[in-house]
């Protein structure tokens, strides 16, 4: 099992429909390839995990970091991992607070010196949690 943790910056200010969408096109498609993971979306930014098999997650993080809805796409981990974290989600979603958000990538800010080595290690499984603590019961629905 593989995973990959990454963060962006979103242009524009997407609407309500516009997550709907890009929701609706994730599940679909990470269903298909058996692709897992969370998208958290708040103060002008993404952060998502994707979990599955090696190569169809470098696959599916190609294609993303070509997006045309978001830049400033940084791999905070991409690594081999235990297990899935988020084996009931195609796509688990949650928006967040600013204060949560930054709080979070205050954990993991991927813009501070020497954050990440040469090789960028897997995300630990506290920080797994962290992210899947932002995510309650409502967290799949948009």
């Amino acid at each position: 099992m593989h995973h990959i943790v990454y963060q962006s910056t979103a242009v524009g200010v997407p609407t309500t429909a516009d997550l709907r969408v890009l929701l609706r096109q994730s599940r679909t498609k990470n269903y298909r390839l058996s692709i897992t993971g969370l998208l958290l979306y708040g103060n002008g930014s993404f952060m998502q995990v994707l979990e599955g098999e090696a190569a169809t997650v470098q696959q599916v993080y190609a294609t993303i970091q070509h997006d045309y809805r978001h830049t400033r796409v940084t791999t905070l981990a991409d690594g081999p991992v235990a297990g899935r974290v988020f084996a009931d989600w195609s796509m688990g979603f949650q928006m967040l607070s600013e204060q949560d958000f930054v709080r979070l990538t205050g954990y993991i800010d991927p813009y501070r010196t020497n954050f990440l080595d040469a090789q960028r290690p897997a995300i630990d499984e506290e920080m797994l949690f962290l992210l899947k603590s932002f995510v309650v019961n409502d967290g799949y629905q948009l």
